[in-house]
């Protein structure tokens, strides 16, 4: 059975041979214990007068060196999935990020991030603020980019990646951040109600947009061969959903069914990826169509038990992995292989399961993340027995 059959049969509710492990990413600093660090680290290259003036004014070379980059980066993450096992990686385009200073990076949905250093001696970012903040920024936000162009490049990145990695491990494709935590996160959390209530003009013309860039990036990724969609959308917070399922449900409800619909009719699956405690949602994304779920952050009051008993028989589950103490250096290796196998002993049984980190974090090491895989390789045979 291929990694890929694996997870298809895993969402279709059919039986395999054992129980899928997926990575939520990785980072450069797990990579980097994976193979070797680079001979000049992402911190150096980037912190230095030259790349300063660089970065503050040549603004086309700089980004196309920083979508050659990270496109670059993503391949070899993807061959350290490889190495440590995984049957899946989920994978996102760099083309929807760009650097405007030596300081920051944008993304073309609105959101306005910090370059910095990761604490491993490598390049990341962190969100600071949101981009689109009235009515004549939106007009003038100079990000946005063509749907249709958006795709041609977000189709060549997948389907070299595809003929690259599609044999060894199961590609989980995501277009670029989803409609709602986009529009959160681009006109800001405390201003996003008053526009909902207020300015329904301007949020149309936002999600339509938005739609229209998730839409035809999608399209384009399952074109490329792609056969499941990991859709990245946060719609809660640790405690509970952002916005009520009825506000979310007439705000998003109507785009995501097109776009959940579009995907099916093509013969793919989607998932959805949001962080925090999505209790009262589920049933909602469920109607909307979604195949299964990600996350179930362990430091969020979602009960991952409790939804497999209600849910488990319908949906796919995939996650359960803490990323906060588990897979990080203060954790013992007993105490993660412990874990992996109470998850598979108590959400394997059935099926549609996939043990999974919750997130991708710098804080990661590989060492812990092989010690997961491994333990699911070694325990999560069919039919599951007492680990």
């Amino acid at each position: 059975m291929t990694p890929t059959e694996r997870i298809l049969r895993t969402l279709e509710g059919k039986s395999v041979d054992r129980v899928p492990v997926m990575c939520a990413g990785l980072e450069d600093r797990t990579v980097n214990e994976i193979f070797s660090k680079p001979l000049i680290p992402g911190k150096v290259l980037f912190r230095n007068p030259v790349m300063k003036h660089v970065m503050n004014n040549y603004h086309g070379l700089i980004n196309f060196i920083a979508h050659t980059t990270i496109n670059a980066g993503m391949d070899k993450h993807t061959q350290a999935a490889v190495k440590l096992g995984f049957d899946a990686m989920w994978l996102l385009s760099g083309e929807n990020m760009m650097i405007t200073d030596y300081e920051t990076m944008v993304n073309i949905n609105g959101m306005i991030f910090n370059l910095i250093d990761d604490g491993y001696g490598n390049m990341t970012y962190m969100y600071r603020c949101p981009g689109i903040t009235s009515k004549e920024a939106f007009e003038s936000w100079p990000y946005f980019v063509n749907p249709d162009d958006y795709a041609q490049k977000t189709y060549a990145f997948f389907n070299k990646m595809v003929k690259k990695h599609a044999d060894n491990i199961c590609i989980m494709g995501c277009a670029c951040s989803g409609l709602q935590e986009s529009m959160l996160c681009a006109v800001g959390f405390d201003r996003m109600p008053l526009w909902i209530r207020k300015e329904k003009e301007l949020t149309k013309r936002y999600l339509d947009w938005c739609f229209e860039l998730v839409f035809k990036g999608t399209m384009a990724i399952i074109d490329s061969g792609v056969k499941i969609i990991l859709q990245g959308d946060d719609f809660a917070y640790k405690t509970g959903a952002v916005f009520s399922p009825k506000v979310l449900d007439e705000l998003f409800g109507p785009y995501y069914k097109r776009i959940i619909a579009a995907v099916h009719d093509r013969g793919a699956k989607i998932m959805l990826h949001s962080c925090g405690d999505n209790t009262v949602l589920f049933d909602m994304f469920i109607k909307w169509g979604f195949d299964g779920f990600h996350a179930y952050e362990t430091t969020s009051t979602v009960d991952i038990l409790k939804q497999k008993q209600t849910h488990g028989q319908i949906t796919t589950i995939m996650g359960g992995i803490g990323v906060d103490y588990l897979l990080t250096d203060r954790s013992r290796d007993e105490e993660v292989a412990d874990e992996v196998k109470r998850l598979i002993r108590e959400l394997g049984p059935g099926g549609r399961f996939i043990i999974a980190p919750g997130h991708s974090l710098s804080s990661m090491p590989a060492s812990k993340m092989k010690v997961m895989v491994d333990t699911a390789l070694k325990f999560g045979s069919y039919p599951i027995k007492e680990a």
